[in-house]
Parts: structure tokens; sequence; C-alpha cells
């Protein structure tokens, strides 16, 4: 998929959250850039390239098994970025310090930016 217009962004965004949402390492992964970085503004949590990106997926995924995106509130496109409003949320298996006691339900409203470039993710900014 290239990323040349605002419709094609808006896919990539949609098919990483169901990505995402699926829990798939490899499927999640395949969206990446070698050089990813991901930002959770309000988590502390700041990884550079596609293996740290997948072992923070995968360490979320043991710690909140079943989390998702839900409740898309506004989804836009400009340049080569895409915003998606919406909630994250999941259960945690075991104490999280600092944000959930084991079997908490955490939600939180998320402001995310995504930047493609030649149909892969190569920087996800969370603030929320």
């Amino acid at each position: 998929m290239t990323t040349s217009n605002k419709a094609d962004l808006v896919e990539f965004a949609e098919t990483y959250i169901d990505a995402y949402n699926s829990g798939d390492l490899d499927r999640i992964t395949a969206l990446l850039a070698e050089d990813v970085r991901f930002v959770h503004h309000n988590r502390g949590v700041d990884v550079q390239g596609k293996d740290a990106a997948r072992q923070l997926f995968e360490t979320y995924g043991q710690l909140f098994p079943g989390k998702a995106f839900s409740n898309r509130r506004s989804i836009a496109a400009s340049g080569d970025r895409v915003f998606v409003e919406h909630t994250w949320g999941g259960t945690a298996a075991a104490d999280v310090p600092g944000w959930a006691a084991a079997g908490e339900t955490v939600s939180l409203d998320l402001g995310t930016f995504m930047t493609i470039r030649d149909g892969l993710l190569v920087e996800y900014h969370d603030y929320g």
C-alpha cells in the first residue's frame, strides 16, 4: 500500500488498529519500519526500532491481555500523518505499579498521531 493520499493514510491507521487489537505480533510488526519510534507521552515510554517495539507489544500483551483500541471518535489525515481520537483499554493480569492492580480494568482516552512513509509506520505518539 502506498500512502500518497488521505484515504491511504486512514486505511493504514485502521489496518494498524485492527492488527493491534488482534494481538498478533507478526501482523503488527509487519506494519512497522525498521527504525520505528513509539512514544507514550503520559506513560514514560519511548522506544526506537522494530525489535524494541515488538518487545513493547509483547510486554503489554502479557500485562493487559485483551487490550484494545475502541470508541473511535475521529480520524483525520494530513501530509504523512494520521490522527486518531479513541480509547485504549484492558484488564491488568498482574499488578502494574503506578497504573493498575491485578484484575483492574484501565481505560485511557487517547490522541494518537501516526507518521506513515512508504507504507510503514515510522513514528507513533500517544497522548492521554
